[in-house]
């Protein structure tokens, strides 16, 4: 099957990257009492929010790189791959002014004031790995436009080995390095993130692709295509950053009730990672075959590629429906382990309940990724960043406006709340990409002319 060529091995690089967000927070909260896990967990949404859109941008190098390869132009490859790289440099004075800001973000958020301190220090360390992340994402469309998705996934595999590694030694200190807790866990980020990077580009720099491609040649500005890139990236940025910025404000919403709320929530939503993460890989790659298709092969093929995705996409959910059901104390109890004191306990209950509104929502959520990354392969971009920003405010605005109504006359708890408003938000973010794919007109949208 075409698509679960593709798919697996991306499947598997993002599901590394899920598996080490929750080594960070795991170890972090063997490390402390909790703190500092709710401290990454704030800060790193809050990272992900402010450099979610020039990653985004950067993220559509691998539909129109597949639709380059669709349609006969191969030569053009290297000098787009290496617009996204100018893009990422010119991002710098950007990510410099959101660390040297981090302190005064976190205190006009309503954050305890017992956590700014870490999460600022978190955050402003991650800012170093910014511009590297943006790199590694743009040159890793490259691999999976041309559906070489099995070098993403061993650069990836390498990576999170090197994360993970890391992170015990920086955390904990040894052979020399203080103990450092959650800066230790920036720090281990940051490295990960640059050696991705590295990774790809002596890979690409190579004589495998570069006479094909034409990499090394395509060193230089041009304006074209880098306008290519803007326009259909923008969108998918944009997409991205509404996405996190919702995300982010409810969890805030949610640290404002204490360290324990935040805590079960960080501990429910590291296992929604787990399960969601890897889907990115299977929405990658439908978004990369429907461009190659619509470009090659025609309608049918894209058709076919999609529905072979969702498929991929329901059968995984599935599995993670009947463990967050079933078995939560199972994936909790990795919680436990040196950890004893009442409020962990306390949060690890709050967290098997916040683990079957994840339950509810997973199969929605893996409809609407997949048609999302669909629809985007096409260069329905703009489309998507609409349905996106509608279907997220109209969540927030009922979240604002009915939590003090519905939790003061049906004695609903603010946490549950606020969970509720999650499950909404992915319920019309599938209805809608549903209604625009049946649709059809993403059938006719070309990015390569």
């Amino acid at each position: 099957m075409d698509v679960l060529r593709v798919a697996l091995p991306l499947m598997i690089s993002t599901g590394t990257f899920s598996l080490v967000l929750f080594a960070d927070r795991t170890l972090l909260l063997w490390y402390q009492d909790g703190s500092h896990m709710s401290a990454a967990m704030a800060g790193g949404n809050l990272y992900w929010t402010l450099v979610c859109m020039p990653i985004g941008i950067a993220s559509m190098t691998g539909a129109i790189v597949a639709q380059f390869v669709g349609s006969g132009k191969e030569r053009h490859v290297g000098r787009f791959l290496w617009q996204s790289i100018w893009f990422a440099f010119a991002m710098i004075p950007l990510f410099v002014a959101i660390a040297f800001a981090a302190p005064w973000m976190f205190r006009i958020s309503g954050q305890p004031d017992e956590l700014i301190g870490a999460e600022s220090t978190y955050m402003r360390i991650l800012m170093i790995g910014a511009v590297g992340s943006v790199i590694e994402t743009g040159l890793s469309g490259f691999f999976s436009g041309t559906q070489r998705t099995r070098i993403i996934m061993w650069a990836s595999v390498g990576t999170g080995l090197i994360n993970v590694m890391f992170d015990v030694w920086f955390i904990f200190g040894g052979l020399g390095v203080p103990a450092m807790g959650i800066a230790g866990a920036a720090w281990a980020s940051v490295i990960a993130f640059w050696f991705k990077a590295v990774i790809y580009g002596a890979i690409l720099l190579g004589p495998t692709f570069d006479s094909r491609y034409r990499i090394r040649r395509g060193c230089r500005f041009d304006r074209k295509l880098l306008t290519k890139l803007m326009y259909f990236g923008t969108p998918a940025g944009l997409q991205y950053l509404t996405e996190a910025g919702i995300f982010t404000l409810i969890v805030l919403q949610i640290g404002q009730l204490g360290d324990i709320p935040l805590r079960a929530t960080t501990m429910a939503i590291n296992f929604n990672m787990v399960a969601f993460i890897p889907l990115i890989g299977v929405s990658i790659a439908a978004s990369v075959l429907v461009g190659h298709h619509l470009t090659s092969t025609g309608v049918a093929g894209a058709v076919i590629a999609t529905r072979s995705a969702l498929a991929i996409g329901f059968a995984y959910s599935t599995f993670w429906a009947i463990l967050y059901v079933f078995a939560p104390d199972l994936l909790l109890s990795f919680y436990r382990l040196g950890q004893s004191d009442a409020d962990t306990i306390e949060a690890i209950a709050i967290a098997r309940t916040l683990l079957k509104f994840v339950a509810v929502y997973v199969f929605f959520d893996f409809v609407q990724l997949i048609l999302a990354g669909a629809l985007r392969g096409a260069g329905d971009t703009w489309f998507v960043l609409g349905s996106v920003i509608v279907a997220s405010f109209t969540s927030i605005i009922i979240g604002m406006i009915g939590a003090d109504f519905f939790t003061r006359h049906f004695e609903i708890s603010v946490l549950y709340w606020w969970w509720g408003i999650i499950t909404l938000w992915v319920w019309l973010l599938a209805i809608v990409m549903v209604a625009r794919y049946r649709g059809g007109r993403w059938q006719a949208m070309r990015m390569v002319s």
